[in-house]
This record gives structure tokens, sequence and C-alpha cells, in this order.
């Protein structure tokens, strides 16, 4: 699964639904999962998902490409 940004909103691979990153903080759950508050309410990520085929090792990396 990979993840296309464009600005506050992600699409997941390449599907017609667009994701809006809502405000709050991520919930991490662990080194490898975390929970993203968007419109569609809290969405559960882990690293197997990529950032615009990017891996990343642990959530937090992953978090911040998600955000930045």
């Amino acid at each position: 699964m990979n993840i296309n940004k464009n600005g506050n909103s992600f699409q997941l691979d390449g599907l017609p639904m667009i994701y809006t990153i809502a405000e709050g903080t991520p919930e991490i759950l662990c080194e490898t999962q975390c929970h993203i508050s968007t419109n569609y309410g809290q969405t559960f990520f882990d690293t197997g998902v990529t950032i615009e085929g990017q891996s990343f090792n642990n959530i937090e990396d992953w978090i911040n490409e998600l955000y930045k």
C-alpha cells in the first residue's frame, strides 16, 4: 500500500477516496503502528505503508513524512 500526498490530504494506492488530515495528534500505538485523525475518523497505519514510494523503519519517521 502506498500513500500519495497532496497538501493536507492523501490518497491510498490512487483510489478515488481522498483522506484529509484532521486536527489532532497522531496516536502512536507501538514502534511501527499509529492512528491518524482524518475526515473518515481514526485511521490505522503501520510502517508497511509507503509514502510516495518511500519506506520507513519506525512510525515517528513515517508520521514526520506524512505531515511534511
